[in-house]
Formats: structure tokens, C-alpha cells, sequence
């Protein structure tokens, strides 16, 4: 298995005043399924192809197991890269396809149509190698442009937003298949997505990615739990983020002072106190507890959301349904932060 590493990475296009790229630092582990998440335009696809040796690096190094590769081609990095856009050659059927790669290594006729026909088998495609590619469905063609670039067996598989071009249900699908096939490879594996709930259900550890920096590097748990700034809360949901002021364990806002665990990493002084809505608990008065209005009572089957007021600070909370039931809009009600759930930010 092969390891990444990027070190002070950097891209910027012929003719551009601002980098595409800016001191890209990341570690691979082998074996490891890694996201790059991130708006339009921020350098994912851009560094992803810097890995695959497809774009040029302007400043820093791309290494594999250690070692610098920036000036091998392409084609000798044993990496495969698989498009949104399926790029299947028209004139081939199915099998020839996906066995282009092994053709042009020169590899023996009988072991070509045996591993073509294994890929075919674990891409869930078996009966379809005489099939053209005018025949087969969006979700099809993708699970064949995966067989081809898996048949040649890669040490690194880059994979730029694979399913973005599916509907919903194949998008499950084909979300189950990749993680079938990098269990069974276990193939280091970087795929780019614009989509947080598919970075979370796929990847190992996320690579969040804005104005071409990498701005936080970790489990997608720590994203919702521990953001490192006010904008990556807010890419990855709704969560409540309050102004404070913080001195030892207690944080002081406009909604009343709460006890935070002892160790967290912001020092006294101006904060923001993040905490995710669905761990609010509605509640009897008891500690880290205050009084708010209710504004908005929204039912939504299993779980319950409610908008609240206290102060001029509007939060959000989600409970489930029958945990306490009769409260409505114009209620006034005590909201508990549970002390473990709170992530501070220094501002």
C-alpha cells in the first residue's frame, strides 16, 4: 500500500495573480480513504491532479511512500484517475473497455479476459462484457469506468466526484460499491466531492478545502463536534454559535454563563461557543440550563425541531418526538448544553 504526502503544495495558473493551490500540507495514510471536500472552485480537483501528475506543481512536493515524484510522468505513478464524466471509448464494448489498460501493458490474452471478468463479477456488471456502451445505464457507465481503472491494479485510485452525475438511488449504490471495493483492495484512495453527507459516509478522514487552503484535516465526527473556525460550522450544518467570553471553565453570553470542560483549546477571553442542535436538551431547570422562548415548533416525523429565544441569541435544538412532548410556539421552556458538547472558538 502506498502512503501520500503533500508538502507545502502550491499551484497557480499561467496568467493568474492568486494561487490555486496555497501550502497544501496533508498526510496520506496507506490504505486510507480520504475526502476532499469544498465549494466550487476551491482546489480540489486542482490538487487531485497534481497527485495524479496531470498538472504541473508550481511550488512544493507531491511524495509517495516518501519518495518525491513532481517529475515522473503520469503514467509511470501506478495512479488511475476516474471522471464524473465517464469517458468510455464508443467503438468498445464492455470488456474491451475495461481491459483497455491491460492491452496496453502487454498483458497476456487469457490473463486480460480472467481479470476482466473478475472486475466485472465485483462491479456488480457480470453477463454485461458484449454489451456497448450505448446500452448501459448512467450508473452502469460508472461502475465500468471504476472496473477499468481498478482492473490494472493501482496503488492509488483518485476519484473526481465519481457520482455526481447519478440520481439519488444510484448514488446510495454506487456509495456501497466503493466502499465494498476499497475493503477488498484496500487501495489508497482520494475522492473529491462538493457533497459533506458524502464525504462523511465515505471517507476515512476529511480534507475540507476553501480558497485553495487546506483549512481543517480530521474525522468527519470532529467537523460537526470540534470546527476550527465560525465558517466551517456553518458549512457543516446549523450549528448554534453564540458570542462569549470566556474565563477558566465558564463562558459568559447574552443567554446566561455555561460551565465548558476543563482542556478545551481556547484561551481566556473572547469566544464562540458552537454546540450542535441536536445535543440541546429540552428540560427541567437544572445546570447549563436557561429559560428561552419558544419562536417555532416544526414536526418532522421521528424528530422535533425547535427555534427558541433568549436574549436577542436565536438557537436552534432537534429532539425526538415523544422525548417531551407538549411544548408549541409561545411556550417558554429551559434549554440544557450539556457540558461535554460545547467546542469553543477563539474570535
Amino acid at each position: 500500500m502506498t502512503s501520500i504526502t503533500l508538502r507545502k503544495l502550491c499551484k497557480t495558473y499561467e496568467g493568474s495573480k492568486h494561487p490555486a493551490v496555497e501550502n497544501f500540507d496533508l498526510e496520506i495514510e496507506p490504505g486510507e480513504l480520504v475526502a476532499f471536500l469544498g465549494p466550487s472552485g476551491c482546489g480540489k480537483t486542482t490538487t487531485l491532479k497534481m497527485i495524479a501528475g496531470l498538472h504541473s506543481v508550481t511550488r512544493g512536493d507531491v511524495l509517495f511512500n516518501g519518495v518525491r515524484v513532481n517529475d515522473i510522468k503520469p503514467e509511470r505513478r501506478e495512479v488511475v484517475m476516474v471522471y464524473q464524466n465517464y469517458l468510455l471509448f464508443p467503438y468498445m464494448n464492455v470488456a474491451e473497455n475495461v481491459g483497455f489498460g491491460l492491452r496496453m501493458r502487454k498483458t497476456p490474452k487469457d490473463e486480460t479476459d480472467r481479470r476482466v471478468a473478475e472486475i466485472l463479477k465485483l462491479v456488480q456488471l457480470e453477463g454485461y462484457g458484449h454489451r456497448s456502451s450505448a446500452q448501459l445505464s448512467g450508473g452502469q457507465k460508472q461502475r465500468v469506468a471504476l472496473a477499468r481503472a481498478l482492473v490494472i491494479r493501482p496503488k492509488i485510485l483518485l476519484l473526481d466526484e465519481p457520482l455526481a452525475n447519478l440520481d439519488a438511488h444510484l448514488r446510495d449504490e454506487m456509495r456501497d460499491l466503493i466502499l465494498d471495493i476499497h475493503k477488498k483492495f484496500e487501495v489508497t484512495t482520494v475522492f473529491v466531492t462538493h457533497d459533506q453527507e458524502e464525504a462523511v459516509l465515505l471517507a476515512d478522514r476529511i480534507a475540507l478545502i476553501f480558497d485553495g487552503k487546506l483549512v481543517q484535516y480530521s474525522h468527519s465526527k470532529d467537523f460537526y463536534e470540534k470546527p476550527a473556525s465560525e465558517r466551517i460550522s456553518r458549512f457543516f450544518g446549523n450549528g448554534n454559535i453564540i458570542e462569549g467570553t470566556k474565563a477558566g471553565t465558564t463562558v459568559t453570553t447574552g443567554s446566561g454563563a455555561f460551565q465548558v470542560r476543563p482542556g478545551l483549546p481556547a484561551a481566556d477571553g473572547p469566544v464562540q461557543l458552537v454546540i450542535r442542535p441536536e445535543s440541546i436538551r429540552l428540560s427541567r431547570e437544572e445546570s447549563n440550563s436557561f429559560k428561552a422562548l419558544i419562536l417555532k415548533k416544526i414536526y418532522m416525523g421521528t424528530y422535533t425541531r425547535y427555534c427558541f429565544e433568549a436574549d436577542g441569541h436565536i438557537w436552534d435544538t432537534t429532539t425526538e418526538s415523544n422525548e417531551i412532548p407538549g411544548y408549541e410556539a409561545g411556550d417558554s421552556a429551559w434549554f440544557t448544553l450539556p457540558q461535554d458538547k460545547i467546542w469553543l472558538i477563539e474570535r
